[in-house]
Formats: C-alpha cells, sequence, structure tokens
C-alpha cells in the first residue's frame, strides 16, 4: 500500500477519521464488557459462596439453637476438607465465641467486647489474607432464626478458578480485538476509497488540463453533484480545445494574410490608412479569443479550487455514515436518528451544491456599474482561492476588512483580486517559499477605495516589472499562462472603472496596490 496516499489527501483524512472513529467505539465496548464480565465471574462466585453458606446453616439449625458447637464443629471441618475452593470458615456467635476452621486446623477464639455488636448484612469482598500470602475471596453470611440474628458466617474462598476465567476472558477478548482491528481497516479503506476516488481524479484531470494537455477527460458517470460537475467540466475543455484549434487556424490565416497584405500596401500607398484600420480590427478579435481562452483557463483552475473546497463537507459526510454504521451495530438506529442525519447530509449537499453557484455565478459580467461594499466583494475573492492555498501551505494574512463603498464593476473587480491572488499563489510555489504567505489590506483616501495584495515570493526582477502588465507578457513556464491575466486586469481598472492598478517590489516580495474610485467620487 502506497503511504503517500494518507499524507495530505482526501482519502488519508476520511480512512483516518473512520478508522479512529470505529476504534475507540470498540475499544470502549470492549472496555465496558471486560468489566461486565469480571462482575459476572464475581457474582457466579458469590452465588456460590451463598449456596454454601445456606447449607450449613440449614443443616446445623439444630445445633446453632442449643449452641452444640461440637455438632457445627465436625460439620464444618468436613465441609472444608471435601470443598477444596473453601479455605476457611469461621462460625461466629453474636454472643459467643469464633469457631475458626481452616483446612487442615480449627480453633475456638474469644471474642473481644468491642466486636459483640456489628451490623447485620450480606457482603463480599476480595482481600488479602496475612496468613495465606495472597488474595482471597471472602463473603460474610449473616444468620437469622425467627428473624432473630443468631451471627455470622465467614467464608474463605480461593481466587484461583476466578483468576483463570479472567486469563481465558482477556484471550478471547485479544482473538476478537484482532479480528476487529482487521475489519475495521478493510471497512475503513473502501469507504475512504469509495469517497474520495471521484474527487481525487476530478483533481488529478484538472492539473493535467491546466498544463496544457487538453486531451484528457473525466471519467465519472454518477447522476450526483460531482458527476454533474465532470460533465460541465468536460464540456469546458471540449470548447477549450475548439477555441485552441479556432486560434491557432487564425493565426495561420492572419499571418497569411499580413503576407498579403505587405506586399498590397508597397502597391497601394493611397488605401494604407484603411488596410492598417483593417488590420487592427481583425487583431482585437483574435485578442477577444485570447482573452475568452484566459478566462476557461481560468475557470479550469477554478475546478481545483472546488476540489479543495469540498475536503471538509466530505469529511463530515464520512463522519455521518461512520455514526449511521455504528448506531446499526449497537441497535440504536432508529427514525428519529436517520431524520437527524439525513437533515445533516442534505445541509452538507446543499452547501457542496452553493459552491458551485457561486463559482458559476463568478464568471458573469456586470451589465451597468453600481456602488458595493469592497470588504465584502474581497471576502467573496479570497473565498474562492481559501482552500487551494491551504491546501499548498501557503497562510493568508488579514486583519478585518472594513466595508468601504466603491463605485465599478463589481465582478469583473473580484475576478482582478482573484487574478492577482492567483499570480501571487503561483509565484510562492514556483519559488518553493519558505513560511510562504499573501497579505491583503484595505484602506481609503480622498478619491479611493484601496486593496493592497502582498506576498514573499522575492520580488519581481527589476528588468521586467515595467514588462508585467503588458499583453502576452508571462515569467510561468509554456503552457501554464496566457500573459494576458494582468494586461486584463490593468484595462478593467483603469480603462473601465477609472481606477488604478500599480506594482512595486517590497524587501520580502510583491506589492500590488488596486485603487478604485468611492462611492461618491463617481463620474
Amino acid at each position: 500500500m502506497n503511504v503517500n496516499i494518507f499524507k495530505n489527501t482526501i482519502f488519508g483524512k476520511v480512512f483516518i477519521l473512520i478508522f479512529v472513529s470505529i476504534s475507540l467505539v470498540l475499544g470502549l465496548f470492549a472496555y465496558q464488557a471486560t468489566i461486565i464480565q469480571k462482575d459476572s465471574i464475581l457474582n457466579s462466585l458469590e452465588d456460590k459462596a451463598k449456596s454454601m453458606s445456606d447449607s450449613i446453616t440449614f443443616v446445623n439449625t439444630e445445633a446453632m439453637i442449643i449452641d452444640d458447637e461440637i455438632k457445627i464443629l465436625e460439620f464444618v471441618y468436613d465441609f472444608v476438607q471435601e470443598n477444596k475452593d473453601t479455605l476457611g470458615i469461621v462460625v461466629s456467635r453474636k454472643n459467643g465465641n469464633d469457631l475458626v476452621i481452616q483446612n487442615d486446623k480449627w480453633e475456638m477464639l474469644d471474642k473481644p467486647e468491642k466486636n459483640k455488636s456489628k451490623i447485620f448484612i450480606e457482603k463480599s469482598e476480595i482481600i488479602y489474607s496475612e496468613v495465606l500470602k495472597k488474595d482471597i475471596f471472602r463473603y460474610t453470611y449473616p444468620i437469622f432464626f425467627s428473624e432473630v440474628s443468631w451471627g455470622w458466617l465467614y467464608l474463605d474462598l480461593s481466587l484461583d478458578e476466578y483468576y483463570l476465567k479472567i486469563d481465558a476472558m482477556y484471550k478471547q477478548f485479544m482473538y476478537l480485538a484482532l479480528i476487529m482491528l482487521i475489519t475495521t481497516l478493510v471497512v475503513s479503506f473502501f469507504i475512504a476509497k469509495m469517497i474520495s476516488k471521484p474527487i481525487v481524479n476530478l483533481e488529478n484531470i484538472s492539473k493535467d488540463i491546466s498544463n496544457g494537455d487538453l486531451s484528457k477527460r473525466v471519467n465519472i458517470e454518477t447522476n450526483d453533484e460531482i458527476g454533474q460537475l465532470a460533465q460541465s467540466f468536460n464540456k469546458m475543455v471540449n470548447n477549450l480545445q475548439h477555441s485552441q484549434e479556432k486560434l491557432q487556424k487564425s493565426h495561420e490565416q492572419l499571418e497569411e494574410r499580413v503576407n498579403e497584405r505587405t506586399k498590397q500596401l508597397k502597391e497601394l500607398n493611397e488605401t494604407l490608412e484603411v488596410k492598417v484600420v483593417e488590420e487592427i480590427s481583425k487583431q482585437k478579435e483574435q485578442e477577444q479569443i485570447l482573452i475568452q481562452q484566459s478566462k476557461l483557463a481560468a475557470m479550469g483552475e477554478m475546478i481545483g479550487n472546488i476540489a479543495h473546497q469540498w475536503r471538509q463537507p466530505l469529511n463530515a459526510l464520512g463522519l455521518v455514515m461512520q455514526n449511521i454504521q455504528f448506531s446499526y451495530e449497537m441497535g440504536d438506529l432508529d427514525d428519529e436518528f436517520m431524520e437527524h442525519s439525513t437533515k445533516k447530509v442534505n445541509l452538507l449537499t446543499k452547501t457542496m451544491s452553493k459552491t458551485i453557484d457561486d463559482f458559476r455565478s463568478f464568471f458573469k459580467p456586470n451589465k451597468e456599474k453600481s456602488s458595493f461594499d469592497l470588504g465584502s466583494n474581497v471576502y467573496k475573492s479570497i473565498s474562492l482561492v481559501e482552500s487551494t492555498l491551504e491546501h499548498h501551505d501557503i497562510s493568508l494574512k488579514c486583519d478585518e476588512l472594513a466595508d468601504i463603498k466603491v463605485y465599478g464593476f463589481e465582478n469583473e473587480f473580484s475576478q482582478t483580486v482573484l487574478n492577482i491572488l492567483s499570480n501571487a499563489k503561483d509565484a510562492l510555489i514556483q519559488n518553493e517559499t519558505p513560511s510562504a504567505f499573501v497579505k491583503i489590506n484595505i484602506e481609503k483616501d480622498d478619491k479611493y477605495g484601496n486593496v493592497i495584495v502582498e506576498d514573499n515570493a522575492g520580488g519581481i526582477p527589476e528588468d521586467i516589472i515595467d514588462k508585467i502588465f503588458n499583453p502576452y507578457f508571462t515569467t510561468k513556464e509554456e503552457g501554464k499562462g496566457t500573459g494576458i491575466g494582468l494586461y486584463m486586469s490593468k484595462i478593467i481598472i483603469e480603462q473601465n472603472m477609472n481606477g488604478k492598478l500599480e506594482v512595486e517590489n517590497l524587501e520580502h516580495g510583491a506589492k500590488f496596490t488596486i485603487r478604485i474610485p468611492l462611492e461618491g467620487m463617481r463620474e
């Protein structure tokens, strides 16, 4: 079995959760069963002692009433000799002497005056015998005749049989525990595999797609939310592949047209201005195709974020399943428990479904500008990448974000914040930064509400910091970036919202500042 599947994975977390829960329950059950079994063995020993006491009292009733100590001694001495488990018997009369009989001797003892009055109750206990130098079972039996107390019988029984039964019980529990441990491992493994396999498959395919392999498809045929997500994901990849093929074809056609137009321009100088306008228009169309491709690639990355976002509710679903199994085994599975479990499962699935709705609505562009709360908007963007940052051990430092009213396109602004957070995440991962973090603050001045994003990835090289907002410029590996994310972010903020998007290097990393006009500063 590959040990890596248990390290920081959905499978590992669900497996450990189920295994530990079942093991704890079985351990508590075994502990309680051991106590009950011990009590049962002691009860049987007490019943045996009571039966002996009843027999001795019944046979010697007449002798006890007339105080015939010789007859009592003869009977009890023979009784001790015949019952090997009986180590000794004391016949104690309330107002008389104590007759002590053991298997090899007997004696008559005078009771001290202070011991002539005792409480007449039946009891049993395990005590240490100074004479025998070992633990014994002592049973105290009060004797009554016509509801008048006569005295007591003290029976000292051997614990050898008790210890044999205890040893046998421990061996049985050891074999049973080994069987239950193996069963728990198998059950936990298959339940964890059943829950985690679809989401792990989806995450692996998402990584391949984000690395440029558009031939991959998700093969999940279930009818639940994951199955529907897989279908949507495959449609998105088909569209992305079609757009890429169309873009490649358009590039080839454009290159042919440019060559053709170059020849024509030499001959048609009078129509140069018209031709240039036509080419610029066509280039803008190609740029729109690139922008669409970038959005689709971003949606592909969002699928990976959904996978991380679903880990916690999937763990909770695994716990609900374990509780149902345990209740079934204990016989506590009733309508009320099932109703409660069903409500909890429905709540978790609604939460997972809402995650999909949040990601779908995130990419819908706003048609008109509107006022919105800057803090709430940034929180929304953070919620989409928070799980991904946590997955890569990137801490998010974010003080309480004040709600500052600003004016612009809310969704487009969210995409800008998300794009900058994603670039920071990629830089931290690529540089393998120790103690990686992303810090977000919000403040305002006389004209703008400002969102400040910092990281500790080492900053942007000074020779390219002035180029990062240029179209098609990227420092990422081939197939992992289009080079138009920051370019489009700057267009959205500065041209569409009359704001500013700035970058500078700090001692530990890069600092992006997004400035958007306050609500009262709208044009």
